[in-house]
């Protein structure tokens, strides 16, 4: 658990990271019922369904010209008020090293809080 989740007082924290697009797949399919804001390299969604979701990234992952090595990261955790949430990265990267290129990406997927 981080600082950062220690001070939002973040319960349950789970810290997950995969290479490929799998772990991302599987982890929106847990929270079927809710609904998710999309933060991608050229447009921002809020609202969103599973379906729409899925096909969001589909369309950003076509979209791109270069062939990127895709890393997803993923925390799952309960937030102080008992709900839980998920906070997904998918992390493109065009080339083998580690250090910075501006040609990467990151789309980043999050849960909103759920309507009474």
């Amino acid at each position: 658990m981080s600082l950062i989740d220690l001070i939002k007082r973040r319960t349950h924290v789970v810290n997950q990271e995969n290479e490929g697009t799998n772990l991302a797949v599987c982890l929106i399919d847990e929270f079927e019922g809710r609904t998710f804001t999309f933060k991608g390299p050229r447009n921002k969604c809020s609202g969103l369904n599973r379906e729409d979701l899925l096909k969001r990234i589909q369309q950003e992952l076509d979209s791109v010209v270069i062939l990127y090595r895709y890393t997803t990261k993923a925390k799952k955790y309960i937030d102080r008020k008992g709900v839980p949430q998920l906070i997904i990265k998918l992390i493109g990267k065009a080339s083998m090293r580690s250090g910075y290129n501006p040609l990467d990406i990151e789309m980043v997927m999050k849960t909103e809080i759920p309507k009474k």
